[in-house]
């Protein structure tokens, strides 16, 4: 009976938590078309308009008469050559800006809201479960390896991270340049789709695979009545946990790598995704180590 009890409250708490993953995962994808938005809007284009208007102003006052040659004679084709907008469009546009800004902090207010109630709804099943008068650690195991996996889910799913360039010159204080977003799920499609398959599978084992099949083996061993195949599986994920950290350390490289070749001009900020892969990555580890420990002291008596 308890055994069941313990299934169906798992069932009510995936259930429960299908909302708040797709809020999470919505919104912050909302964010990051925000944060899109911004950054295509403040390009070399649109500044190099108003700086522009600022040069040719500035040539006109000094050479009243050879000011206005100059620069029907070289504007047309600078514009055209680097696809500068008029003046007063790229003003508005540029304007537009705090605007974008602002829907994008509501979007990112929006996917920490929904962040709380997942990890208010986690929290509440975890309580749920757990019993300090039980000797048995079997409940709140079982709920750690539930609440890892939707940590996965959002982890996997969710944008990770935006890498912006923005070169800052003289003449061009700030505008940006290219920026890419990155998400687990995102870099292993587009490395399926670059044809870079050895890295794609590697990924994909040691970001999905691996973690779902510890999440599947750890309830396993919490159903099965077998001390030896307890035993034996416990070992194998106790063996294999250190693997589950594998891409962390990958994307750790990969970052440390990117920042030594990089300057003052390219910056990383992380998002949602990274915060709930690396929560997923604790709760893994805990759950593998309190799992281990029970088989363990069961196999002692």
């Amino acid at each position: 009976m308890k055994k069941y009890f313990r299934v169906w409250a798992a069932l009510v708490y995936l259930l429960m938590a299908i909302l708040p993953v797709y809020e999470i995962i919505n919104h912050t994808n909302i964010e990051i078309e925000y944060l899109k938005k911004a950054y295509d809007t403040n390009n070399f284009q649109n500044n190099g308009a108003i700086k522009e208007a600022e040069v040719w102003k500035e040539i006109e006052n000094h050479h009243h008469f050879l000011g206005p040659i100059i620069k029907d004679f070289f504007a047309p084709s600078l514009n055209k050559q680097f696809h500068i907008p008029p003046t007063e469009e790229a003003r508005e546009i540029l304007a537009g800006i705090p605007y974008i800004d602002q829907q994008g902090k509501n979007e990112a207010a929006l996917g920490q809201f929904w962040s709380w109630i997942l990890i208010l709804i986690s929290f509440i099943y975890f309580i749920s479960t757990f019993n300090p008068g039980k000797k048995t650690q079997t409940d709140y195991i079982f709920a750690l390896a539930v609440i890892s996996v939707i940590s996965l889910v959002v982890g996997v799913l969710a944008p990770a991270m935006v890498l912006v360039v923005s070169p800052k010159t003289p003449v061009f204080p700030h505008f940006i340049l290219h920026f890419e977003v990155r998400s687990i799920f995102g870099v292993i499609a587009e490395l399926y789709s670059s044809k870079y398959w050895f890295i794609a599978v590697c990924l994909t084992v040691f970001s999905m695979l691996i973690p779902l099949a510890k999440a599947c083996l750890t309830i396993f061993v919490l159903e099965t009545r077998s001390l030896a195949t307890k035993l034996k599986i416990s070992n194998f994920l106790h063996s294999i946990s250190k693997w589950s950290m594998a891409d962390v350390f990958v994307a750790a490289i990969l970052l440390s790598n990117f920042a030594v070749r990089a300057n003052k001009s390219t910056q990383a900020d992380l998002f949602l995704g990274f915060y709930y892969f690396l929560g997923y990555c604790l709760l893994s580890l805990v759950t593998t180590t309190l799992l281990q420990n029970k088989v363990q002291g069961s196999g002692k008596k």
